[in-house]
C-alpha cells in the first residue's frame, strides 16, 4: 500500500530525497501555470531556477519564456505566469520555459529527471488518481515562499492528499477555498486586477491534466 506524505514547505524535504513520486504544489502560480500551458498546447514545459539558463534555452529552442521573480517581470521573458494571458500567445507545439520564485525552485530542490508532478487545486483529483494507479510512495510538497508556509499551498496539498481518500466534504472544501481567498498572495493578485485568476483556482478538480516530468521536462 502506498504511503502519502505531505510537507508544507520545500525546505522540509529530506536530503537525499527518497525514492518516491513527488508532487510540487505551488497553487499561485507555477503548478496552475504548467497545467494551463499544457492545455494551451505547449509541446513541453522546462522549469528553471536561473535566469541565464532560461534565456539560453529560449535562444537554443526558439522557446517562449514564462515567469516572474518576487512578483515582478523578468527581462527577456515573454509572458507573465498568470494563466489568463496564455491564450493570447499561440502556444500550440511550442517549447515553454518557466521560472517562478518558489515553484520551479522546488523542482530544482527535488533534483529528479522523472516522476515529478505538478499539482494544484484545479487538478487535485486527477493527480491523486494517477499516483494511486502508479502505486509508489508519494511526497506532496507545498512550495511555500522563501521558507515560510503559504495558505494556498497548504490548502492545495491538503486537497490532493484528501483526494486519495475520496475528497473533502463540501464543508471542508469551502474551508480550503476560504484559506486560499484569504492568503496574502491571493490578495496581491486581486489588487493588480486579476481576481478572476483566484476564482479559477477555486474551481476544484476542474482539470484532468496532470503535468509529469519525463526526461527533465513536463508533459501532459
Amino acid at each position: 500500500m502506498l504511503e502519502v506524505r505531505t510537507l508544507d514547505r520545500l525546505e522540509d524535504l529530506p536530503n537525499p530525497v527518497p525514492d518516491a513520486d513527488f508532487v510540487v504544489v505551488d497553487v499561485i502560480i507555477a503548478s496552475t501555470a504548467v497545467v494551463r500551458l499544457l492545455e494551451e498546447g505547449a509541446e513541453y514545459v522546462r522549469t528553471f531556477g536561473d535566469t541565464e539558463k532560461a534565456l539560453a534555452f529560449k535562444r537554443e529552442e526558439d522557446a517562449v519564456l514564462v515567469g516572474e521573480q518576487s512578483g515582478s517581470p523578468v527581462e527577456g521573458f515573454d509572458l507573465s505566469p498568470l494563466p489568463s494571458v496564455f491564450s493570447e500567445h499561440g502556444l500550440e507545439g511550442t517549447p515553454v520555459g518557466l521560472m517562478t520564485t518558489n515553484g520551479t525552485r522546488a523542482v530544482e530542490r527535488i533534483g529528479k529527471e522523472e516522476n515529478v508532478f505538478f499539482g494544484s487545486t484545479i487538478n487535485a483529483g486527477a493527480v491523486a488518481e494517477t499516483l494511486r494507479e502508479r502505486g509508489k510512495d508519494v511526497w506532496i510538497v507545498g512550495a511555500g515562499r522563501y521558507g515560510d508556509e503559504t495558505p494556498e499551498d497548504t490548502a492545495g496539498a491538503t486537497l490532493i492528499e484528501e483526494m486519495f481518500d475520496g475528497g473533502p466534504t463540501d464543508e471542508h472544501a469551502e474551508e480550503l477555498k476560504d484559506r486560499i481567498r484569504g492568503s496574502g498572495t491571493a490578495s496581491w493578485v486581486a489588487d493588480i486586477g486579476y481576481e478572476h485568476e483566484i476564482e479559477a483556482l477555486l474551481e476544484f478538480d476542474s482539470s484532468e491534466t496532470v503535468p509529469r516530468m519525463r526526461d527533465g521536462v513536463f508533459v501532459g
